[in-house]
């Protein structure tokens, strides 16, 4: 690996990793988050943290740690899902490489060591890590699901699940993959169409069998945007002090998607080979293009998706709304 701390054209320091960090309203959470990435054993690193419009306490959050490291920048109109706020993040990025952190999912302590370790020993483009999806406590004698897994060591477009805590990109490698696509576009997770389309363009995207993300989903979680507290990533987190003890705890109640049948894996590979997404068939069923972002932000608790090109009265809506005093 090269020495981190490098100087940039300009003299600045480079980190050797930027983590982006897309939020909106949930302060609580962030602070986890954030805790979790202090936390790492790899110190070498900066966050872009991006507010989707926020009300002032996420800003607050932020500067709370007074660490120089943690930028936030606040979009001054809600883009409403993730795919802005993260490309804003990968387009101020100066690390060697850039990791996402979703702002509800939690990092083991040795995350980024592990996965800059692992990127450059298989000479990728994307590494993707295990990540465990954490069931809520609502349901019930449900098993938390391990996703992840690749192919002989790397990413399979029909079996391999990757969210976005879960993915580090070589960053000279991101003008090649390109963006994210906004949810409006895609016909899957906006996080998995970037995926395979990297896929597509030759990216190498390897996978590292070693479980360091846990994923707690907001879209599982009835009005979890309503809610101002953090007490699952609380007990999580402490939980992390001792991170083997937590890792034999989830993987023991885990379990893994179950395999396809050998003529179902191979109709789904061909259609993946003249660019059909794999996901694209399950989703269609349930969700028409773009759909599947609004069901969420309702389970949620939020407010439909916001006009991209809002007409006088949809802005005047807008700003009387802000008009209101900020919770705080």
């Amino acid at each position: 690996m090269e020495p981190a701390g490098l100087l940039t054209p300009t003299g600045r320091l480079e980190p050797l990793v930027s983590v982006v960090i897309a939020t909106h309203n949930r302060p609580a959470v962030l602070h986890q988050a954030l805790k979790s990435l202090i936390g790492q054993t790899l110190q070498d690193w900066e966050a872009i943290v991006i507010g989707d419009a926020c009300r002032p306490d996420t800003a607050t959050t932020v500067a709370a740690f007074g660490d120089a490291r943690i930028s936030y920048i606040d979009l001054p109109v809600n883009f409403g899902e993730q795919s802005g706020p993260n490309n804003i993040g990968f387009a101020r990025a100066r690390g060697r490489f850039v990791a996402i952190l979703n702002h509800d999912d939690l990092w083991f302590p040795d995350h980024l060591t592990s996965m800059c370790g692992w990127i450059d020993a298989n000479c990728a483009d994307v590494v993707i890590a295990r990540g465990a999806v954490i069931e809520s406590s609502a349901s019930k004698g449900s098993r938390h699901m391990i996703l992840g897994m690749g192919r002989d060591g790397f990413y399979d477009p029909v079996t391999t699940v990757g969210f976005g805590s879960a993915q580090m990109i070589r960053r000279t490698s991101l003008p090649r993959l390109g963006p994210w696509r906004p949810a409006s576009q895609c016909v899957c997770e906006s996080s998995q169409d970037w995926l395979f389309r990297a896929w597509r363009k030759g990216a190498v995207i390897a996978t590292m069998p070693h479980l360091t993300v846990l994923m707690l989903h907001s879209g599982k979680r009835e009005g979890s945007y309503a809610r101002g507290t953090a007490r699952e990533q609380e007990e999580l987190m402490d939980a992390m002090n001792a991170p083997d003890a937590l890792r034999v705890r989830i993987l023991g109640n885990a379990e893994e998607p179950a395999p396809l049948k050998r003529s179902r894996y191979l109709k789904r590979r061909l259609l993946a080979m003249f660019g059909i997404h794999p996901r694209a068939r399950s989703f269609r069923r349930r969700y028409r293009r773009g759909a599947f972002i609004a069901a969420l932000r309702q389970t949620r608790g939020l407010p439909p998706m916001p006009e991209r090109e809002p007409d006088v009265d949809a802005l005047l809506a807008r700003y009387r709304g802000s008009e209101r005093p900020e919770a705080s």
